[in-house]
């Protein structure tokens, strides 16, 4: 059986299509990758593309698969229509130097569960210092600059430890009403995706401190500007770009201060493709730990666009994908994204059985297969006891636990934070000797 399997397939090799990856459509069956099967969570016999998220998988991982037209859809030639200004840009778009990226330089140790009550604790006194950080700003005094790199190193072991206990508080918890609010989520998710690449611990520490104080020439702004919701005028947007030169004069008041910091203030507003500001670098000319600043402020802004419409974290990732080769270089679009996963701790998703569950943890080994708590039966209805899914399976496309999309949270009237005691235990005890069960 086995052998005329292997016949038909030698027979049929021939009239397999190679497609490259930003080709596909739902309904192809991928038959063949470009690498090993065994590097990757797709079964190992081919399988059909019945979900976009699928097609976002193979992107990831693979340049080109080959299809087989007997088994599934083909493509036709491009349209004229099809060709956006978006591809248009992408193809004048700089190339830009491979960045050497070690995924395993700093291993899980601890579970979600144990660590996510240290993340909280930290973000609270990161809230904290940065809000004092704010007032020294305005009153023309010290940062303390010295204090906030004793917390970073606190929130880096944090991360080091288990990323998804702070992106899990990070979705779920309600974003804080500080004017640099941002900041403090985009510096975390700085680190996370540092931590992920495989920085040195020196260039984490920088990382963090600079995309922490990116925006600290904002506490020189009225707060009504500051706070200011809807599109800028030409003139108030002017005023805004002048933040940066701020900052660096703030920053440059500090005693010994890393330069490493004042590049990320100068230049986590330029982009990729030459249309930022202040000084419209592109490609390689713009510092490395501002790239990776700039990216981690640009996903917040678009994780709080997402949840103040009818859209999820997920919905954040798929608008980061799009700004890949303009904004971003390609290979930290898809780094960042590897590290949070297509759908990241925190997500509502539907499965294709019915039922709701929210994604806690990614697995690092099968990044596509993230660990699922399922919370409703298909009927939406609770369950009286959750259910882990895929803690340690591969993505099967013909599994009834697949994801078949993502929901915004309050759909159904699931709120991963209001659940989060049924998920991972009650906490008892205070402070740091607080611990779930």
């Amino acid at each position: 059986m086995f052998m005329n399997q292997l016949n038909s397939d030698t027979n049929n090799r021939s009239l397999w299509i190679k497609v490259q990856c930003r080709d596909l459509v739902l309904g192809m069956f991928v038959i063949e990758l470009d690498r090993p099967w065994k590097d990757t969570p797709f079964p190992i016999n081919g399988f059909h593309l019945r979900k976009f998220d699928q097609i976002q998988s193979l992107r990831l991982l693979c340049n080109y698969v080959y299809i087989d037209p007997k088994r599934g859809a083909i493509s036709g030639k491009k349209k004229v229509s099809e060709l956006t200004i978006l591809s248009s840009a992408r193809e004048r778009a700089p190339a830009s130097m491979i960045i050497k990226v070690q995924n395993d330089a700093y291993p899980r140790t601890r579970s979600v569960k144990q660590e996510i009550d240290k993340a909280a604790r930290l973000y609270g006194l990161l809230n904290t210092k940065i809000n004092e950080a704010i007032v020294n700003a305005r009153e023309h005094r010290k940062l303390g600059v010295k204090e906030l790199y004793k917390l970073a190193n606190e929130i880096i072991d944090s991360v080091i430890r288990n990323p998804d206990a702070f992106i899990w508080y990070l979705n779920t918890s309600e974003q804080g009403d500080c004017i640099l609010n941002h900041s403090i989520r985009a510096s975390i998710w700085a680190t996370i995706f540092g931590c992920h690449i495989g920085l040195g611990r020196d260039d984490i520490e920088a990382l963090f401190v600079g995309t922490v104080l990116a925006d600290i020439g904002m506490a020189k702004y009225p707060p009504e500007f500051v706070s200011k919701s809807g599109p800028f005028s030409r003139k108030e947007y002017l005023a805004y770009r002048k933040h940066v030169g701020i900052g660096v004069d703030i920053l440059g008041a500090e005693e010994n201060i890393d330069n490493r910091i004042i590049s990320i203030i100068r230049s986590h507003h330029e982009r990729h493709d030459g249309l930022g500001f202040p000084r419209k670098l592109s490609g390689d000319e713009i510092p490395s730990l501002a790239r990776i600043a700039n990216l981690a402020y640009s996903y917040e802004q678009l994780l709080k666009r997402s949840s103040k419409g009818d859209q999820s974290p997920a919905a954040a990732i798929s608008r980061l994908y799009k700004q890949r080769k303009l904004k971003f270089a390609e290979q930290l679009v898809f780094e960042f994204i590897k590290v949070l996963g297509m759908f990241p701790a925190g997500s509502v998703v539907e499965l294709e059985n019915g039922s709701v569950g929210i994604v806690t943890e990614q697995n690092p080994k099968q990044r596509l297969t993230p660990k699922i708590v399922v919370v409703t039966t298909s009927r939406k209805r609770f369950l009286k006891k959750f259910v882990v899914i895929n803690e340690n399976a591969k993505m099967d496309p013909d599994s009834n636990n697949g994801i078949i999309r993502s929901l915004k949270k309050g759909n159904y009237k699931i709120d991963p934070a209001t659940l989060t005691p049924r998920i991972f235990g009650k906490r008892i005890g205070l402070g740091k000797l607080g611990l779930r069960i």
